[in-house]
């Protein structure tokens, strides 16, 4: 029996999605819940398994085509015997009808590609339909050559239609599509305000440098970024609007009981937000570990759904890149985004006496139609007193993380 199987709903208002890779080809024979094809979402790379046993018959997708929920992915033919057809109540012939049906030639893949994994991240990395790329290794198997040459032809094209100078047409696909629909997304939704506030951190890296040695001997390895999420839930804990969303529909700001930090990450395929659940109740070593393990994770597309939603709050750190200030944008429907800057000794005053300091740099963008300027301020010198007052901080669970 000839079985389909369809891009499901995988929840989180996810509607569609791009085809990275198929994981089988047609004449292939496929178990139930074997891993069948990868698709980049908004949210993710999901593997999809087969939801049954057979053999493939066609793919109706193409690697890189976007699809939505509901579309048809393949068809496979099952082990069970095809139900007969109850007997017409007059001669039709309907075998012969079935069978003058032509072939959807518009999205059926008639046949696979033939390629190594490496020719096909090396295709997708420069942006190439593999099935436009005639193959002239064995069995019209598509080489590295070939999509070098297929790349080559590509850009000589793309010059000669400038009469400026040379360019270089790059399509907006996976991962860097998904971060531009959701930044013009949120910059034409949200009234945006960005203030901006340095903290004196020099205790805090004291107390950091003498923490080290404890996250050592538990093998996690101690950065700032810990100490800035304890930071933040504490001014989140006493500006409950910061911690919310704005229901646009009902006309509702919605305060979140819950403190779920998100974390934006730079990966070679653009920039990830993962999320530490409940980071109110982690202390430093529970953060650092769980944000080293996401962040790999991030950065190796194997983060689950439920690792990158249901965020309250973002943090943003582009002061790894030498940046100090910044005009992040909020990651709707938050409400707000703190940015990071690059720490560097300054001269400040400092007890009435000119001394080298350590700097954080903080941006702070907040949604104006849900907090007013004032309290923004506030919620600011909450993160910074956290941060130039840090002994409060709990390296420890026993230290009464998350009371």
């Amino acid at each position: 029996m000839l079985r389909e199987f369809r891009f499901p709903d995988v929840g989180e208002g996810i509607a569609e999605g791009e085809i990275v890779r198929w994981l089988a080809n047609p004449g292939d024979r496929i178990q139930e819940d074997q891993e069948l094809v990868e698709v980049e979402t908004d949210k993710a790379v999901i593997t999809l398994n087969s939801p049954f046993t057979g053999r493939i018959d066609k793919l109706h997708a193409k690697e890189g085509e976007i699809i939505r929920v509901g579309a048809l992915l393949t068809t496979v033919q099952d082990d069970q015997p095809d139900s007969p057809a109850p007997p017409p109540a007059e001669p039709l012939d309907f075998g012969s009808v079935v069978g003058s049906l032509a072939p959807e030639e518009d999205t059926v893949l008639t046949a696979p590609v033939l390629a190594t994994p490496a020719v096909r991240t090396l295709a997708k990395a420069l942006n190439l339909d593999l099935t436009r790329i005639k193959g002239t290794g064995p069995d019209g198997r598509v080489t590295k050559d070939d999509v070098e040459k297929a790349a080559k032809a590509g850009r000589a094209e793309n010059a000669a239609i400038d009469s400026h100078g040379p360019i270089e047409k790059i399509a907006l696909r996976g991962l860097r599509r998904t971060v531009a629909k959701r930044m013009t997304e949120a910059s034409r939704r949200v009234a945006d305000v960005t203030i901006w506030e340095d903290a004196d951190i020099t205790e805090l890296a004291e107390m950091r440098a003498r923490q080290r040695p404890i996250a050592e001997a538990s093998g996690v390895r101690l950065t700032y970024l810990p100490y800035l999420i304890q930071a933040a839930v504490a001014a989140l804990k006493t500006h409950p609007y910061f911690n919310a969303s704005l229901d646009e529909t009902t006309e509702e700001i919605i305060l979140k009981k819950y403190y779920h930090m998100g974390i934006a990450v730079d990966t070679s395929d653009g920039l990830i937000v993962f999320v530490i659940k409940d980071a109110d109740r982690k202390s430093i070593l529970e953060l650092a570990r769980e944000g080293a393990g996401l962040a790999e994770k991030a950065r190796q597309r194997k983060l689950d759904l439920t690792e990158l939603r249901g965020s309250t709050f973002t943090i943003t750190n582009y002061g790894v890149v030498g940046a100090s200030y910044g005009t992040p944008i909020i990651n709707h429907p938050e409400v707000a985004i703190l940015g990071l800057g690059k720490i560097a000794d300054k001269p400040i005053v400092h007890n009435g006496q000119i001394a080298i300091r350590k700097i954080m740099p903080l941006s702070l963008a907040f949604d104006h139609r849900v907090i007013d300027g004032v309290e923004a301020g506030r919620f600011l010198g909450v993160v910074i007193e956290q941060l130039e007052n840090p002994h409060a901080m709990s390296i420890a669970a026993d230290e009464g993380a998350g009371s």
